[in-house]
């Protein structure tokens, strides 16, 4: 639906701050005002809920200042409003590059249902829009690969490039440490290169005058640089630049081919001219005006459930897990290890509607780790997870979990905290947990928190952790689960958590890991576990637990 008038949101005016967003902002609002499109520009830190309106589009930049009851307010009216992404408002640092493979821990996240909720969240370069994804699980992402400028700076910057180079080599020099000006002279002294001359901040003119003269602009951000105009400014100039991984123009194919100032000041106009026009289709209502960038794709997922004597949580359970945001993309593997209470008649009613579900009955009554292992035999997923018929999961959990494992390629398992609660039948959002968390899952991962079995009751993992690390060791009655994940870690695979609530645990009085019957001999597998892997869990946990795991059982 056309929209009446454009609510523009952004900290600063360009005659407040000559930034590269505000210039981005001013270009695009005096595009789209020449385009006949009415623009109201709000600093975000005077837009308040008083101001939204359905009949409007707001186009969000940086929102350093626009309040929490602000951005609540657009989420939960369900407005029309994209975010143009500056400077990596979804981390706490701003600063995705000091984490490994830029990816930064769970609770280093911010505003992730703000983004989540928007339209579109424009990104500006590749690397730009890849960081963002990945660090917020969202699909409504558009790298619209360019940033914006106005003609005039670009005929300006075309004659100055004719200027002859009298200066070898140049640095930014600056107070701003993300400009990363120590690095810069860091690698001039490792060089060997005695001479380089010193741009300070000042006028756009005054500093591209410095520029044009210059053979090689040193330049070496210590932050992920969301696009960086002053590297395009400076190729457009005739510069070699020397630079780091930390630009997001360079990880754009046109930029590493571009070579001509002429062609490249016509590509920048061109492309231009085409954003501002894709900006003002959005506002006229034609939503599918921008191409997202490749959505995330979570692969199939196994469900492997193992289930003696179920009959009282069966309905429960099949309710639970066919609600599933993600339950099409995943397959149910029942594992009925020979059980008495005739479950069946309720999983085939749901077959008839969920032709993901399998159903495998034995002839006899095999250990959890024995029917565990014939569930893996029999999946057909990238990804496995465990689901006791007396557990209950909140609605998303698997899609959390499985988005996390896509994005982060460095580790085999992920897992999440969940309530524990000692009545049955509850549900996640209705329980008497009290928020009592189940106790091993609550540390985050290391080799020595393996002390405790983290994955906990509800873990997803690659299918190819068991290809590489081996199957469930049958020996094992009680313990097989933390056995499986010990020898995995022990072998080289890496956990993670997910700081966030996903599950509901039931601590059954009568479960094969929980009943007082089972007491002694689950401590016997559990200390001579502790015993196998006692290097895996550090001098200070061998000097805590060793007493406890010594001690003698009748």
């Amino acid at each position: 639906m056309k929209k009446n008038t454009v609510f523009f949101i952004s900290d600063y005016l360009l005659t407040e701050v000559n930034g590269g967003a505000e210039k981005f902002n001013h270009i695009l609002i005096k595009g789209l005002l020449d385009l006949g499109i009415e623009v109201t520009q709000v600093k975000s830190a005077n837009f308040t809920p008083e101001l939204i309106c359905d009949d409007n589009y707001y186009l969000i930049s940086n929102f350093m200042h626009l309040s929490e009851k602000a951005k609540t307010a657009l989420v939960a009216e369900q407005i029309n409003y994209s975010i143009i992404e500056h400077d990596h408002k979804y981390i706490k640092t701003n600063d995705p590059s000091k984490f490994i493979n830029m990816l930064a821990p769970f609770e280093e996240i911010i505003n992730r249902q703000f983004y989540k909720s928007a339209d579109y969240v424009f990104c500006q370069s590749k690397i730009h829009a890849e960081v963002v994804q990945k660090n917020l699980l969202i699909n409504n992402i558009v790298n619209l690969k360019y940033n914006l400028w106005d003609h005039s700076d670009l005929e300006k910057l075309l004659e100055k490039s004719k200027t002859k180079k009298t200066i070898k080599n140049s640095i930014f020099n600056t107070s701003n440490l993300n400009k990363g000006t120590r690095a810069a002279i860091k690698y001039c002294e490792n060089k060997k290169i005695c001479s380089f001359h010193s741009i300070f901040p000042t006028s756009w003119e005054k500093f591209t005058d410095e520029l044009s003269k210059t053979q090689n602009y040193i330049f070496f951000p210590q932050w992920l640089e969301s696009f960086c105009r002053v590297v395009v400014e400076a190729k457009i100039l005739g510069c070699k630049i020397t630079t780091n991984k930390l630009v997001g123009v360079t990880s754009e194919q046109w930029f590493r081919d571009s070579g001509d100032p002429e062609k490249l000041c016509n590509l920048l106009i061109n492309k231009t001219n085409k954003i501002i026009n894709k900006f003002a289709k959005l506002i006229d209502g034609e939503m599918e005006s921008f191409s997202k960038i490749n959505q995330l794709e979570i692969p199939k997922i196994s469900i492997i459930t193992s289930m003696y004597k179920a009959g009282e949580f069966i309905e429960r359970f099949l309710d639970d897990v066919t609600q599933q945001t993600i339950f099409e993309k995943c397959e149910l593997i029942i594992v009925d290890a020979n059980s008495p209470d005739k479950e069946y008649k309720f999983i085939k009613e749901q077959q008839k509607k969920h032709p993901n579900i399998f159903y495998h009955r034995l002839d006899k009554t095999l250990t959890v780790q024995e029917t565990m292992n014939y569930g893996i035999k029999k999946s057909t997923g990238d990804f496995l997870t465990l689901w006791n018929v007396d557990d209950y999961r909140k609605n998303d959990a698997l899609e959390v979990l499985s988005l996390n494992l896509v994005v982060d390629k460095t580790v085999d398992l992920v897992y999440a905290d969940c309530y524990e609660t000692t009545k049955k039948n509850e549900s996640f959002l209705n329980n008497s947990s009290n928020g009592k968390l189940y106790e091993h899952s609550k540390n985050k991962f290391s080799k020595n928190n393996m002390i405790k079995c983290l994955p906990g009751p509800m873990p997803l993992w690659r299918s190819n952790l068991n290809k590489k690390y081996g199957m469930f060791d049958e020996k094992y009655i009680f313990a097989g689960d933390w056995e499986m994940w010990l020898r995995a870690v022990d072998m080289g695979s890496k956990f993670k958590k997910i700081p966030k609530v996903l599950g509901l645990y039931y601590k059954n009085p009568n479960g094969i890991s929980t009943s007082n019957k089972n007491s002694v001999e689950r401590f016997k597998e559990e200390a001579a576990l502790f015993t196998t892997y006692k290097h895996l869990f550090g001098k200070a946990n061998y000097e805590k637990y060793k007493n406890y795991f010594s001690k003698e059982v009748l």
